[in-house]
């Protein structure tokens, strides 16, 4: 899935383009962009000229890379500050994946001591009644999915407090629509090889591997 766009006009020098990311190598207007992919432009001048009357982007201060959080932001070309241009394109491609999936997600915990759950009935009246999907890693988390929220069940920790964890999966798979069980954890190395620096990769594979 791509998830984020790098707008440019010149080479980008001492980068390797990466699968996850729509490069566009030609004049392209912000507004005409998917904005829930976030955007990098290459190039201050370049930016500029290719949205003039995008008044956010022309009153965008150079000292701030930022534009819009989670959603555009700018690096120098080459020609314009080259120790600059390499690091902030890398930089945003590192960040690319928080910058996709934090906004879009709530993440929720389910710690059986915090939401005081004793019994796996407390654990499914919180949980959705239909589930979008299911993501189990090793048999030790489990990260159900229902639109915009995931919910995180470290089955590990309801282990040891003597829950049935056999019967919490069968409960949940009962109510899921598409179910991934990663019982080697071959999926997630799969996805680490792309996003190796994403701190937050388990939780956002429910979404990686069905949309």
């Amino acid at each position: 899935m791509k998830i984020a766009n790098v707008i440019y006009e010149k080479e980008l020098v001492n980068h390797t383009k990466v699968e996850y990311v729509n490069y566009y190598n030609q004049p392209m207007k912000y507004d005409d962009l998917d904005k829930s992919l976030p955007t990098l432009f290459v190039g201050w001048s370049f930016m500029k000229a290719c949205n003039p009357e995008n008044e956010i982007i022309q009153h965008a201060d150079i000292l701030k890379k930022k534009i819009i959080t989670n959603e555009l932001y700018w690096e120098f070309s080459f020609e314009e500050s080259k120790a600059s241009h390499v690091k902030g394109i890398e930089t945003f491609v590192g960040l690319v994946p928080q910058f996709y999936f934090t906004p879009k997600y709530q993440y929720i915990n389910l710690d059986p001591v915090f939401f005081q759950i004793t019994e796996i009935e407390d654990l499914m009246a919180i949980l959705p009644k239909e589930i979008d999907a299911t993501y189990i890693l090793k048999n030790e988390m489990m990260y159900v999915l229902k639109e915009n929220k995931i919910w995180g069940i470290n089955l590990k920790i309801y282990d040891f407090f003597k829950f049935n964890v056999t019967e919490i999966i069968e409960q949940i798979n009962y109510r899921t629509a598409h179910t991934l069980n990663d019982i080697d954890g071959q999926m997630y190395l799969n996805q680490y090889k792309i996003f190796p620096n994403f701190q937050l990769l388990k939780r956002y594979m429910v979404v990686m591997m069905t949309k």
